[in-house]
């Protein structure tokens, strides 16, 4: 008797688990928030059948032994399917919990001293003075750092470079900047890096100020700003944003367009008068001056922002077991790694070697923003797919504290659900915003001129309507096709192995076939111009005309650049320069102008240079000529 009721209460606690476990499936389920309805009821319909088609072999006194057995070890294997699932859910809840607005972001400061003296830790440095670059937004409270520490007196700096060369020359032994800014020293001056020293660091934290512009992401199209910085470790690092994509996502149409911006585009920082910066040294400042300088130059509203660096972009790719990208060209990047032209299977450092390199292109970081287009392109390609599936629980790892966003939870979570409801493709369409390279003043460089690009305005114009098409509805044509065969890319490449098969590729080439340049035009190289006159091109000269300073009591335009200020300190009144003259060194200089080929707004930027087509023609860039519309 007793034997019998132990067995009765083994098939009880069986039922009883399996309900207990039906009921946190359902409620999790639920709470995660990401199954479409259909889908939601379905499994809810599901457990439910489950508990009770079990429960009539587990509970009926009359059901026969063996049926009893074979649910009991049925039970037991669905419980372990509950478990693993559990698993799954608890993790993306988790997930889901720490996505959202930070409020907060981080500068990491570093003391640094010549290599050969004899400072070591931050107390040997005890009553010296110490020059700190002041246009960084955490100088004071790093100063403040700084003294809880040592005693010390801080000189300050508007220019980061005249700071690094007083250190190299002896004019003060310590200097301070935050790190991103130290970059941009190193790179303007490569010895300092090897004749310095770093003695102390030490992170702030800063308030941020950047808030979502929220929509219905679902039924509303809507603006997402990527950014990449250029460094490894803590994502809430204030740096130079390498990358500055805005995608435009329309739900409704599922096309998204991706937006690329140089990073040397030179641009006016929001809330800055007079002279213009890099558009990628607004990224010191933090994500949130990114976002209002570059809302600015297109005149666009943007909704959130998704900002990562190089660590985040090689554990995103490895946790999805590699990407495809298509490549325009074959070439191999600084760090060794071969692609060629068409698609290419790539792991995590692979594809962040792909998206960084530059120098071996003529276009440089025109071509380095399609690249990180083509990027971008196949990650939502490969997370569309059902294969994420299997890698579900890795990318989910792989993602957590690797980016930052704006975007809150429920809104990434309603993207999702509706993206298993349908489960649709969607089309991705690039354009670049195209620029002439130059050099000028910036900003942030202080009176060092640096390599920056001037905007093309027709190109900042054109990504302004793209923008505003697909927001409206318009279907635009993509930009990738993942047809035809797939190269593997290739770490530690031998150039002389490509070029032996570049010979063997020459001697079995035919013909071009011609019949396809039927109603073509030869083109011409040529620029992109703001400055016309006479269906030319103004582009200012570097031969120069000296004049006598003229100093006069007239109104000085407003804003001052720095070259401004210091001609007012020369001259005993204010002093003004006539039109078409510049302020150097005590003297208005006239500018000479130069007449170059025009190419208005039909260009192509093809390996050699700029190509300019007819009106009513196009570049075709398989022919490499220019075909009529």
């Amino acid at each position: 008797m007793n034997k019998r009721k132990r067995k009765f209460s083994i098939y009880k606690i069986l039922a009883l688990m399996l309900f207990i476990a039906s009921l946190f499936m359902g409620y999790i389920v639920y709470k995660v928030n990401l199954l479409p309805d259909k889908y939601l009821y379905l499994v809810l319909g599901g457990l439910c059948f489950i508990n009770i088609f079990f429960d009539i072999f587990l509970m009926r006194k009359k059901a026969k032994k063996g049926l009893r057995i074979l649910f009991s070890f049925l039970t037991i294997i669905v419980l372990g399917v509950m478990c693993f699932v559990a698993h799954y859910i608890l993790n993306t809840l988790g997930f889901l919990a720490k996505i959202g607005p930070k409020d907060y972001k981080t500068e990491t400061y570093s003391v640094i001293v010549l290599k050969d003296s004899k400072y070591k830790k931050i107390k040997d440095i005890k009553d010296l003075d110490i020059g700190y670059y002041s246009n960084s937004e955490g100088a004071k409270d790093a100063n403040k750092k700084v003294l809880k520490s040592i005693d010390a007196n801080f000189k300050d700096y508007d220019d980061a470079n005249e700071a690094s060369n007083d250190l190299l020359n002896g004019d003060i032994k310590v200097i301070m900047l935050e790190d991103s800014v130290m970059s941009m020293v190193n790179e303007d001056n490569p010895e300092f890096n090897t004749k310095t020293k770093v003695i102390y660091k030490f992170v702030i934290k800063l308030k941020s100020k950047t808030k979502a512009k929220d929509v219905n992401v679902t039924n509303k199209p809507f603006n997402i700003y990527i950014t990449g910085i250029d460094t490894y470790g803590e994502i809430t690092s204030v740096s130079r944003s390498d990358v500055n994509i805005v995608a435009t996502v329309n739900p409704k149409t599922k096309q998204v367009l991706l937006t690329s911006i140089p990073r040397d585009y030179y641009v006016q920082l929001h809330g800055t008068t007079g002279v213009k910066d890099k558009l990628t040294h607004a990224g010191i400042y933090g994500v949130d001056k990114s976002i209002t300088t570059i809302e600015d130059l297109l005149d666009i509203d943007i909704n959130y922002y998704v900002k990562v660096n190089f660590t985040s972009l090689i554990d995103i790719v490895n946790a999805l077991g590699g990407i495809t990208v298509y490549s325009d060209y074959t070439f191999t990047t600084i760090d060794g790694v071969h692609f060629t032209e068409g698609n290419n299977n790539m792991n995590g450092e692979q594809a962040l070697s792909f998206a960084r390199e530059r120098k071996a292109f003529l276009e440089g970081d025109n071509q380095r923003g399609k690249d990180q287009q083509a990027v971008i392109a196949a990650l939502i390609k490969k997370m569309c797919s059902k294969s994420i599936i299997t890698k579900y629980d890795s990318i989910l790892n792989s993602l957590n504290g690797k980016f930052q966003t704006n975007m809150s939870s429920n809104k990434i979570t309603s993207l999702l659900k509706m993206q298993l409801n349908d489960m649709s493709s969607w089309n991705v369409s690039t354009y670049n915003l195209q620029g002439v390279n130059s050099s000028n003043y910036t900003y942030s460089g202080g009176n060092t001129k640096l390599f920056v690009m001037e905007p093309v305005l027709g190109s900042i114009e054109e990504a302004h309507n793209l923008i505003n098409d697909v927001k409206n509805g318009k279907k635009l044509k993509a930009s990738y096709t993942y047809d035809g065969p797939v190269t593997t890319a290739t770490n530690n490449y031998d150039s002389k192995e490509e070029t032996n098969n570049e010979e063997k590729k020459d001697e079995i080439t035919t013909k071009e076939d011609t019949k396809t340049k039927k109603n073509t035009k030869e083109y011409e190289y040529a620029i992109a111009c703001d400055n016309i006159q006479d269906e030319m091109c103004l582009v200012e000269s570097d031969e120069v005309e000296e004049e006598e300073a003229i100093c006069s009591a007239d109104k000085l335009p407003e804003p001052l650049s720095k070259e401004d200020e210091e001609g007012v300190k020369k001259c005993s009144e204010n002093l003004t320069c006539p039109k078409d003259y510049k302020y150097s060194n005590g003297k208005c200089i006239k500018t000479k102008y130069e007449k170059k080929p025009l190419c208005k707004t039909n260009y192509h930027y093809e390996k050699t240079g700029m190509v300019c087509c007819p009106d009513n023609y196009s570049y075709d860039a398989t022919i490499k000529a220019c075909v009529a519309d």
